[in-house]
């Protein structure tokens, strides 16, 4: 079950590095600087895309991306700017 997993999280880091990478963001494998497979706040800071939506992001509030909420960023609707008042 665990290599289930394991091999889940790494079609997701490709895909999502894959797709990053063609954005010019930064991807889960340059973001993951310890390659523990996970995405602490410190390293996310290299991203200041992906710093904003952190929080957002950390769908177990564990305080780490994991390679699943990674890629859902991707996804996420890009926020509109707020008009001005």
């Amino acid at each position: 079950m665990m290599k289930k997993y394991t091999l889940t999280a790494l079609a997701l880091m490709t895909v999502s590095g894959l797709a990053w990478a063609g954005s010019g963001a930064a991807s889960f494998q340059d973001l993951d600087s310890n390659r523990d497979g996970q995405i602490t706040l410190d390293e996310a800071k290299k991203s200041p895309d992906v710093k904003a939506k952190f929080t957002q992001a950390d769908a177990n509030k564990d305080g780490k991306l994991d390679a699943a909420e990674f890629a859902a960023l991707e996804t996420a609707p890009q926020s509109a700017p707020q008009p001005m008042k």
